[in-house]
């Protein structure tokens, strides 16, 4: 009996490490995707975007107004052809770079004969003194005997260009005499007296603007 006893006690306590009941462990859990918002995958911010400024279009280039052809002051001087004391065709823009005083006249005009005593003694400055000032003077509508006899009898040796036609006269628009325009050295014109000049000064004023 003890010894059945003992085979009894043995077994129930085998059977009894074994239950028959299923085991109580935990099911596994379901593989959790990682957490998008985990560091290890992490939402990618999008990249900072440049933005590249638009090529700079080039300055456009300064356009300088040129001024116009015409016998009015701030407006290039008129251009003509004449010959030279010595025969040569020249004209008017072959002295850019000069100032150049333009007197019309006539020997029949008494204003022309009042100024001509200052005219000459411009003439005379212009002709010993290196100060860039060519004078012409245009005589309008008279021929080059009349013109020679009057400057004979008068004294006067200042250069006269024959305006016969009167051609040069319609180019500056010139309605009375003595008519006098002021030409810089780049040949605009920047002063216009129509009339005799009275006084020496009132020359000399206007030049000295020309010159400067």
């Amino acid at each position: 009996m003890i010894l059945l006893s003992t085979t009894i006690s043995a077994v129930l306590i085998i059977l009894a490490g074994c239950s028959s009941e299923p085991s109580e462990s935990p099911i596994p859990e379901a593989a959790q995707l990682p957490n998008p918002e985990s560091s290890i995958l992490q939402k990618q911010e999008p990249a900072d975007v440049v933005n590249t400024p638009p090529p700079e279009e080039p300055p456009e280039p300064e356009t300088t107004v040129e001024p116009e052809v015409g016998p009015q002051i701030g407006k290039y001087a008129p251009d003509f052809m004449f010959k030279n004391p010595e025969g040569e065709t020249t004209s008017l823009s072959d002295f850019r770079g000069n100032s150049v005083v333009l007197n019309f006249w006539a020997t029949w005009c008494g204003p022309c004969k009042f100024e001509m005593p200052l005219i000459q003694e411009l003439a005379n400055d212009a002709a010993t003194t290196d100060i860039g000032l060519i004078l012409m003077t245009v005589n309008s509508g008279e021929s080059a005997d009349t013109v020679a006899k009057f400057m004979i009898e008068k004294g006067f040796s200042f250069p006269v260009l024959l305006d016969t036609q009167k051609g040069i006269g319609r180019a500056y628009n010139v309605r009375a005499i003595p008519t006098t325009f002021f030409i810089d050295k780049d040949g605009i014109i920047r002063d216009i007296k129509v009339g005799a000049f009275t006084a020496e000064a009132d020359l000399d004023a206007i030049l000295e603007n020309l010159m400067n």
